[in-house]
C-alpha cells in the first residue's frame, strides 16, 4: 500500500485535520483513551533562515480519560520536526502556551480567564544521540522534599505549572512490533521510502491502523495533494543545498579563524623567543662585561701588588738587575716603576 509519508508537514496535517483519527493517534501516543479533541491552532512553519518546514506545530484542546473515569481537559502541545533543529525553538512555543488563557463567558456577565494541563508531545524524523529510545514518557513526580518520599496529590498549581511530554523518534522503530504505539509508527517507517520521498510504500500494515493507512493512500492518489508534497520536497531539497553551502562556509570561516589564531600564536611564540634570546644575548653580554671588570680589578690588583713587592725590595737594598730576575720584569720597567 502506497501512502504520503506521514513526516511530511502537509501529509501529517491532513491527517490530524481528521477529528476521528487525530482521537485514534493522540489516544496512542498519550496510552490514554481521547475523548473529544479541537485543534485549536494551525500549523505553524519556522521562519529560519536556513530552512522552511523543519519544525510543524499543532495544539490540541482535548478531553482525556483518566484512571478511574474522571474527565480532563487539557491543551496538547505537538510539534515535529523532520531534520535536527534548535532545542530552543521548541521552548520558544512551549512558552508561548504557557503564556495563553482561554476565556469563557459562563459566570454572569464576567469573562473568566482559565487555563489548561499542557502535554507535549515530540515527534522526531533524527534520532537523539543522547536518547536511545523509540518513545519515552517524561511524567511529574512529585517528591517530599522532607522525607524523599513520593506522595501523590491532586494540585492545580503543580498541573498549571508542570507538564507531561512524549518523545517519539520514528527512526527508531524496532523490527519486530508488539506494542500499539510501535504497530502505529509502522505508518512513519522511513525504511520503506520510494524515490519519490513524501510517498511511503507500506509492506506491512497493522490491522487497527488500516483505516488510517487506507485515508493517507487517498491522499497520495489526489494528483494535487502529490503536488503540494512535491513542492515541500523541492523547497526541503532547496533549502538543504542552501544549508550545506551555509555550514561549508561556516565551516571555513571557523577553519579560517583558528588558522588566523594558530598564526597569531606562531607570532606571539616567536615574539616570545626573540625576545628570551634577546634577554638571554643581554645576560651574556652583562656577564661578559662583569668577567672583563673582574679580570681588569685582578689584573690592577696584581700589578699594585707587584709594585709594591718591588719597592720593598729595592728599599732593603737589592740591585734592579736582582729585582727584575727575581720578578720576571725587565730592567727598564723596574726603573719606571721606582722613579
Amino acid at each position: 500500500m502506497r501512502i504520503v509519508n506521514p513526516l511530511y508537514d502537509k501529509a501529517f496535517k491532513y491527517l490530524m485535520e481528521n477529528e476521528r483519527l487525530s482521537k485514534k493517534v493522540l489516544s496512542v501516543i498519550l496510552d490514554q483513551e481521547v475523548l473529544e479533541v479541537k485543534l485549536s491552532q494551525q500549523e505553524t512553519v519556522v521562519p529560519d533562515e536556513k530552512r522552511n518546514f523543519t519544525l510543524f506545530r499543532l495544539d490540541f484542546v482535548a478531553i482525556i480519560k483518566e484512571a478511574g473515569g474522571k474527565r480532563k481537559k487539557v491543551l496538547i502541545e505537538l510539534q515535529k520536526s523532520k531534520y535536527p533543529t534548535d532545542i530552543m525553538r521548541f521552548r520558544s512555543y512551549l512558552g508561548m502556551n504557557y503564556a495563553k488563557a482561554d476565556k469563557i463567558e459562563n459566570k454572569g456577565n464576567r469573562s473568566v480567564k482559565t487555563t489548561y494541563p499542557i502535554i507535549t508531545i515530540y515527534i522526531l524524523g533524527y534520532n537523539l544521540d543522547d536518547l536511545p529510545y523509540m518513545a519515552v514518557t517524561v511524567e511529574r513526580n512529585v517528591i517530599n522534599s522532607v522525607n524523599k518520599k513520593p506522595v501523590k496529590v491532586d494540585s492545580f498549581f503543580i498541573e498549571q505549572l508542570t507538564h507531561r511530554s512524549h518523545i517519539i523518534q520514528v527512526r527508531r522503530l524496532p523490527k519486530e512490533r508488539r506494542s500499539k504505539l510501535e504497530k502505529f509508527l509502522a505508518l512513519f517507517n522511513q525504511a520503506w521510502i520510494t524515490e519519490e520521498r513524501y510517498i511511503l510504500d507500506l509492506q506491512d500494515v497493522p490491522e487497527e491502523f488500516e483505516d488510517i493507512a487506507k485515508y493517507l493512500e487517498g491522499a497520495a492518489r489526489d494528483e494535487v495533494f502529490r503536488r503540494q508534497l512535491e513542492a515541500e520536497e523541492e523547497i526541503d531539497t532547496l533549502f538543504d543545498e542552501q544549508e550545506e553551502k551555509y555550514l561549508k562556509q561556516i565551516k571555513e570561516a571557523k577553519r579560517k579563524e583558528q588558522e588566523a589564531k594558530r598564526k597569531e600564536q606562531e607570532a606571539k611564540r616567536k615574539e616570545q623567543e626573540a625576545k628570551r634570546k634577546e634577554q638571554e644575548a643581554r645576560k651574556k653580554e652583562k656577564e661578559a662585561l662583569r668577567k672583563e671588570q673582574e679580570a681588569k680589578r685582578k689584573e690592577q690588583e696584581e700589578r699594585e701588588q707587584n709594585i709594591k713587592i718591588i719597592k720593598n725590595l729595592f728599599r732593603k737594598g737589592m740591585s734592579i738587575r736582582e729585582i727584575a730576575g727575581i720578578t720576571g720584569k725587565s730592567v727598564e720597567e723596574i726603573k719606571h716603576i721606582l722613579q
